[in-house]
């Protein structure tokens, strides 16, 4: 457990900094690549894209290629990387993934509204931050249920994975999935506090039960 927890720890700081030097660097009036423009007005913007980005797709850094899950497997054959994992974690183990995942990217937003030049619209979830906790509790359980999401989809993957149409379609719902958690978070950086944290809040409770569900599936098919 010690060992899946700090692999989990890991990724939500390797995460967070990740988000702190991009956004640092278009607040800064740095471009990204040498033909970029940064406007350090599109650094709240970015923030939440970036945090859209990397709470969804934190499990392939935790557990895809790069793992050290990834390189036991190729060594044992024991079957996909994730599905591995699955039985080595437990369910609060997988569970805890998303909420350390939050807590480390929320801690990130709360830094870079810190040093943000643009600190947005009046009443709006990011000029808001250091006026009421709801902004910071609204970012947290986002980040919580995308990366339940992301999680949920791998653990799906893992069930239909011999069914080569069903796992093009997953991926392809997966795309648009992600496409619309990006207008999400998007809506999520100008909306009223308490509105943006309520629906935050709703979603994540909503994708405890469909990760749990998806894991159990996942961890049926590899006893069958």
């Amino acid at each position: 457990m010690t060992m899946h927890l700090g692999r989990t720890i890991t990724t939500g700081v390797i995460t967070a900094v990740m988000l702190i030097g991009f956004v640092a660097a278009m607040n800064a009036g740095q471009p990204l690549r040498p033909e970029d423009t940064a406007d350090p007005s599109s650094a709240p913007g970015l923030a939440f894209a970036l945090l859209a980005l990397f709470s969804l797709l934190s499990v392939a850094v935790s557990f895809g290629r790069w793992s050290s899950a990834h390189d036991r497997q190729l060594r044992e054959g024991s079957g996909p990387t994730f599905h591995t994992v699955l039985k080595e974690y437990s369910l609060t183990g997988i569970l805890l993934v998303g909420v350390v995942q939050g807590a480390c990217l929320s801690l990130a937003m709360l830094i870079c509204r810190g040093f943000a030049v643009d600190t947005g619209a009046p009443g709006t979830m990011w000029a808001e931050f250091f006026s009421t906790p709801l902004p910071v509790l609204a970012v947290f359980a986002a980040a919580w249920a995308s990366t339940n999401i992301g999680l949920a989809y791998l653990s799906l993957m893992m069930f239909v994975r011999k069914i080569v149409v069903l796992s093009i379609i997953g991926l392809l719902l997966f795309v648009a999935l992600g496409c619309g958690i990006m207008v999400a978070f998007g809506w999520l950086e100008s909306a009223d506090p308490v509105v943006g944290f309520l629906v935050a809040v709703v979603v994540a409770l909503v994708t405890i039960p469909a990760l749990i569900g998806t894991r159990t599936l996942a961890l049926a098919t590899g006893r069958a």
